[in-house]
């Protein structure tokens, strides 16, 4: 863009200060143009590793990386160059959301694991219950069963007392006669 100062060539005249400030100004814009195509060129290759990045989140399955579209006629060189950085930047931000998604699936992992190991302690523990609560059960009807056996006795002694007592009955009355 112009810069506010004007810089007019020696012996320069009125018309040809215009023609250089215009030269100026028309190289200036062909700097604009090229740091816009560039900014165009990053936008469209940080779109579509958005898109190989959130269509590998979708199927981790297929484990291997899709080929990023180009735009371009292959203006982006391997060695140098302003591409090239970003390129290498875009690789290094895949395998940094990978290794993050491998980090967020070992800590989910982590925990999974710390809550199945107090899952299995819970289940002990209310099994080791469960097995104390069946032998008490086990030992009240074993108790229930020799109160109920105690109880047939003294019914059966029970009814032989009566019968003792009607007898007893009968012979003193037959001897008060």
């Amino acid at each position: 863009m112009l810069s506010g100062t004007v810089l007019e060539p020696p012996e320069a005249d009125q018309n040809s200060s215009i023609i250089f400030l215009f030269s100026q100004s028309l190289d200036e814009l062909d700097d604009d143009d090229a740091a816009e195509k560039n900014r165009r060129q990053e936008e469209e290759l940080v779109q579509a590793n958005t898109f190989q990045n959130e269509a590998m989140m979708a199927d981790p399955a297929t484990g291997h990386l899709m080929e990023t579209p180009r735009s371009g006629s292959g203006r982006h060189k391997s060695s140098s160059g302003p591409g090239s950085e970003e390129e290498a930047g875009g690789n290094s931000r895949q395998r940094h959301n990978r290794q993050a998604r491998d980090g967020t699936l070992e800590k989910r992992m982590e925990e999974l694991e710390t809550e199945l190991a107090r899952e299995r302690q819970e289940n002990e523990r209310l099994l080791k219950a469960h097995e104390e609560k069946d032998d008490l059960i086990g030992k009240l009807k074993e108790e229930i069963d020799l109160l109920n056996r105690d109880l047939d006795d003294i019914e059966d002694e029970n009814e032989q007392l009566k019968q003792e007592n009607k007898t007893l009955l009968k012979v003193v009355g037959q001897l008060t006669r």
